[in-house]
């Protein structure tokens, strides 16, 4: 035991020194210190049993102290798991060395990778295998030695004298084969860290492989940001983008706006305001009420880019401040929009506060159309600004652009401005016409979430969308609404980012799969409120929106004209007050009866237990199975002998350490009525015979062993030979 320890010592303690120099010089070495330790342990246990059972704690504590404690909602294996992969694909992203403090998942990786050599190391020097100990060292030192550039001749040296210490520790007596790859090595490591190599890129450039699947294509979600909808696809498997905390608030996450309408899409078209540092308050935007600029109206976020590759710094509503002086210069736009003058890149972070109002359904209700005449710009469509909601002669006005021939361009959105106003009647505020589309796209007018919809046959595709085809996705939704609105005179635009994301030990998980587009409207006293018209595809937690859980019809009736209480006499597939009163009985039916269940508790013990069990019987399996690896015939009889032993001692039978063939017959004849007479005789003769024959005895032995076994375990019933798979008396007899 204590020769394994010294032999073990100074290896791991290079290959630790090798792993932490990818970190910052100054970077802690104490968990490195402590992982060491903990891959030695399973080598100063006694026995082939002790030492497979402890991998696996090991590994957990090892996970643990390397993950950071990875505990909460979603559970030790998802947590840490997510937090392993960000770390490892953080080395194709940033550069070494690194941080540890910037980059913990990282600094996880690098004591993971630690902890797996280290493993490697004291169970071949374990088993006094001085060639795989020698393999495992230079492997584990000299990998991240490709990664820098200094000291390459004395590194290399210091990882040969770790490979001699390990012969002369192991006394092997020729090490001409090893000291000739040690000295490989050293030449490796030169030529991988010289600055000629490093110029060139690194002999082993593995930092250049892509994690991703796709050559230099970083993850993107940039396709949402701009209007199309011809079709989207999202990859199978979630990338995280983003982590944000500093709020528990159910918040979309917004990138920026499509504010403009031509060409019979929604496009990005924002006044560049000023060009500085991410430091400090946003310009001054006069669509922002008062209440905007008090700290307690704010919501704070910290963002950290985890798998994001865009100039756009995403933000929770409107932002009004930001801090991220490390990010450099940026522009900062009309609409609170933020953008880097290069890429995000992964790890960055930085800090946002947001004017996100939460307003009440029934102060909405009674909000006029008193628009400033800074808002009237999102009126606009195409070369027209539609006159105000409420306005007198709005409708006559909104009917004549379709026969004026200067607005040609927004004839085919005819029968959708008709089916808005049709959804809209009976709405006295722009509050009312806004919840009453939302919900008849979202929910009673017929509509299809569908990430391929049909093309359109010679009409453009949102004017397609309402009137025909009613497939589509979130593109679909949020544009036609916002056009939907304009057309009413509601000032309207879209928003593109991601929809909330997963809530986890107070921290929004943000994946591509989030990616979204909704709708802001401009209201009096609130500025911009968000509002989400897709099915399926997110849940705002305003209760004003439709798309709420917490939403309330009766609070938003006031908002429309006195109509009868209950819902009968209106057509909710033509929108109004029918379709939030159908929209809202249709959820108290829809709502899932919570029910208590006691038995998921005892399924978790069930599943540990047999685990455990079959981690027990796997072990045996190997043990014995180690036994045979060997050219002796004497010992492969032993391994016979002692497999049936083992199997009969798991079925709780008293088998002496002594037994001769013939004593194990007789016990099996005694205590199960089978005949052991064709195994005892070729075990004997492997055992006791002439040397010569004991090859062909030994051989005999184990096909009489299987077939004696096999014999064995039909007598016996499924309990019994389940209670020998994961005894635990064979570990400790010494048969």
């Amino acid at each position: 035991m204590r020769r394994t320890a010294l032999v073990y010592s100074f290896p791991a303690a290079v290959i630790a020194f090798a792993w932490l120099r990818l970190e910052d010089p100054h970077a802690p070495g104490a968990g490195a210190f402590w992982i060491v330790l903990l891959a030695l342990v399973p080598a100063l246990l006694p026995g082939l049993g002790p030492l497979l059972l402890s991998l696996g704690p090991v590994t957990l504590v090892a996970a643990w102290l390397a993950l950071g404690r990875p505990l909460g909602e979603g559970g030790f294996f998802p947590i840490a798991w997510e937090r392993f992969e960000d770390g490892f694909v953080g080395f194709y992203e940033v550069r070494v060395p690194f941080a540890g403090g910037e980059f913990p998942e990282m600094h996880g990786v690098v004591l993971l990778a630690i902890l797996a050599f280290c493993l490697g190391l004291a169970l071949a020097v374990r088993a006094r295998r001085p060639l795989p100990a020698m393999l495992v060292v230079l492997a584990g030192a000299g990998w991240p030695a490709t990664l820098l550039g200094s000291e390459s001749i004395a590194y290399g040296a210091v990882i040969l004298t770790a490979v001699l210490w390990i012969l002369a520790g192991l006394r092997l007596e020729r090490p001409t084969v090893a000291v000739a790859a040690g000295a490989l090595v050293v030449l490796a490591a030169a030529g991988a860290s010289t600055s000629a190599a490093v110029a060139k890129e690194g002999v082993i450039d593995w930092q250049r492989w892509d994690p991703y699947g796709a050559p230099d294509a970083p993850v993107s979600v940039s396709y949402v940001w701009d209007a199309n909808y011809g079709g989207i696809e999202f990859p199978r498997d979630k990338t995280t983008v983003l982590r944000i905390t500093g709020t528990d608030r159910k918040l979309y996450w917004r990138a920026t706006t499509l504010n403009r309408f031509t060409d019979d899409r929604w496009i990005e078209s924002l006044a560049v305001r000023v060009n500085e540092l991410a430091s400090g308050e946003l310009p001054e935007d006069a669509l922002l009420p008062q209440a905007a600029r008090r700290e307690d109206a704010l919501v704070t976020q910290d963002v950290q880019v985890v798998g994001l590759r865009d100039r756009h710094l995403i933000a929770a509503s409107t932002p009004v401040g930001i801090e991220g002086e490390s990010l450099g210069l940026v522009t900062k736009y009309s609409d609170g929009v933020v953008e880097l003058n290069r890429s995000l890149e992964r790890g960055e972070r930085y800090t946002v506060s947001s004017y996100a109002p939460q307003a009440q359904p029934a102060e909405l209700a009674e909000l006029g159309a008193d628009y400033p005449a800074e808002v009237l710009r999102y009126l606009d469509l195409e070369r027209t600004t539609l006159p105000t909601f409420g306005s007198p002669g709005r409708a006559s006005r909104v009917a004549g652009l379709f026969e004026d021939e200067r607005q040609r361009q927004l004839w085919p959105y005819e029968q959708l401005s008709q089916q808005a106003e049709g959804v809209a009647r009976g709405a006295r505020t722009p509050y009312g016409a806004v919840v009453a589309i939302e919900a008849w796209l979202r929910s009673t007018g017929g509509f299809t979430y569908d990430e391929q919809p049909p093309r359109p046959a010679g009409a453009p595709p949102l004017a397609y969308f309402v009137a025909q085809g009613k497939r589509g996705y979130c593109q679909h939704f949020a544009g036609s609404m916002a056009l939907m609105l304009r057309f009413l005179g509601i000032p309207a635009r879209v928003a593109t980012g991601f929809t909330s994301g997963d809530y986890r030990d107070g921290v929004w998980n943000v994946t591509d799969h989030n990616a979204h587009a909704w709708v802001e409207v401009w209201f009096p006293e609130y500025g911009w409120l968000s509002f989400d018209p897709t099915p399926g595809r997110g849940e705002l937690a305003g209760a004003y929106s439709a798309s709420s859980q917490t939403f309330n019809a009766g609070d938003a009736a006031s908002a429309f004209d006195p109509q009868p209480v209950s819902g009968r006499g209106l057509d909710p597939s033509t929108g109004g007050l029918g379709a939030l009163i159908q929209l809202q009985e249709g959820r108290a039916q829809s709502r899932p009866v919570t029910v208590e269940e006691g038995i998921g508790a005892f399924w978790i013990v069930v599943g540990l237990l047999a685990a455990i069990g079959t981690a027990i019987g796997l072990g045996k399996l190997v043990r014995r199975r180690l036994r045979y690896v060997t050219d002796d015939p004497r010992r492969i009889a032993a391994a016979a002998r002692r497999e049936l032993a083992d199997f009969l001692v798991d079925q709780g039978m008293a088998v002496d350490a002594t037994a001769t063939p013939d004593e194990l017959h007789g016990l099996v004849r005694s205590e199960l009525g089978i005949d052991g007479r064709p195994f005892a005789t070729a075990l004997a003769a492997a055992r006791f015979g002439p040397l010569d024959a004991s090859a062909g005895a030994a051989e005999a032995a184990r096909r009489e062993l299987k077939k004696l076994l096999h014999a064995i375990r039909g007598s016996l019933g499924r309990p019994q030979r389940l209670r020998g798979f994961v005894a635990l008396r064979s570990l400790r007899a010494r048969a």
